[in-house]
């Protein structure tokens, strides 16, 4: 069946009456437009999903962050423990072990040089007793009044004490003798003081040794040795909170990786959200409220009929004027001709 024309003038060939008829180029925009303005809306809503996940991951990132910056200070904690007491503990511990053993040496010959003077001393003074009694006999040897007559002949005595008139005055005694007299003296007093004098050596040896059975000092090898056991359980348990702490740390340096990573990954998304709402607003906005006089319907058939392309000669001056924009952008300044092309 063909097609009736209408006589109505006001009747159109889309069915619309009253309007003005829309030329094929604005039902486009119109139709693209609703296409833009119902993409809007999801666009809108998958930029707010993206807020959303932005501020998530931002959570998420800060909480890792904290947390490994407190594990981090606790292991640089336990770690500098372990690097200034616990390997200082145990070396200590070594070198404490090496001088317990040289000084327990240096002690039993210690005692053993001790009771050997202390032995030595017990002789000597039996001996220094003889030598004081024979010095006690000499003197009394040397009182006696039977000795009297010797004791003038070694010039010890003087004549006339022993009534002898006989005596020659100034006789004079053999070389052998001189200082006979003195010898006799110190031979009768200086053991008595020698006698006291190893007295006080003995009981002082004596002394000496009983402190030193006080002061034994191989009790210091059963302190080393708890010693020892304690420090190294101590500085085992140093060094399992440092590798547990260097495993947590690890961990929750992944973690952070893992959050650094979403986080930038969330941003990127983010901005390319807004960026398309941006675009799309914008082309909304323009296909809304154009300035562009090439879909002017008016416009465009009064230019239709003077120059077939006058309608789009502003357009191909536009865009040729954004060309040339955008060949500026990307000049080289340094050349000195531009590196882009006319």
């Amino acid at each position: 069946m063909p097609i009736q024309s209408t006589s109505n003038p006001n009747t159109h060939h889309d069915g619309t009456q009253g309007e003005k008829p829309k030329l094929p180029t604005q039902r486009t925009i119109d139709l693209i437009k609703e296409t833009y303005c119902k993409n809007l809306k999801g666009l809108v809503g998958e930029l707010s999903q993206s807020e959303v996940t932005y501020d998530g991951n931002l959570v998420t990132y800060n909480t890792k962050k904290c947390c490994f910056v407190k594990t981090e200070k606790n292991y640089r904690i336990i770690r500098n423990l372990e690097l200034s007491v616990g390997v200082e503990l145990i070396q200590a511990n070594d070198e404490i072990k090496k001088n317990v053993v040289l000084y327990n040496k240096q002690n039993d010959d210690l005692v053993k040089a001790l009771k050997l003077v202390l032995t030595n001393t017990k002789e000597a003074k039996l001996k220094f007793g003889e030598l004081r009694d024979a010095a006690n006999k000499l003197s009394d040897c040397t009182k006696d009044s039977c000795n009297k007559s010797q004791m003038v002949l070694l010039g010890c005595r003087q004549a006339d004490e022993c009534n002898d008139n006989n005596r020659d005055v100034g006789e004079k005694l053999p070389d052998c003798c001189d200082g006979v007299c003195e010898i006799i003296d110190e031979l009768i007093n200086i053991p008595a003081s020698m006698n006291g004098d190893i007295d006080i050596i003995c009981s002082a040896s004596a002394e000496i040794v009983g402190i030193q059975t006080f002061s034994n000092i191989k009790s210091l090898e059963t302190f080393q040795v708890e010693f020892s056991t304690n420090s190294k359980a101590f500085d085992d348990w140093i060094k399992q909170k440092m590798v547990a702490g260097s495993s947590a740390l690890n961990i929750l340096q992944e973690e952070l990786t893992a959050a650094v990573k979403n986080l930038t990954t969330a941003g990127f998304t983010l901005y390319s959200k807004r960026n398309e709402v941006e675009i799309a607003d914008e082309v909304k906005d323009y296909l809304c409220d154009h300035k562009c006089g090439c879909i002017d319907h008016e416009c465009g058939c009064q230019q239709e009929q003077k120059d077939p392309e006058g309608r789009l000669a502003n357009c191909k001056c536009d865009i040729c004027t954004i060309c040339g924009e955008v060949k500026e952008i990307y000049c080289n300044d340094v050349l000195e001709e531009p590196a882009c092309a006319d």
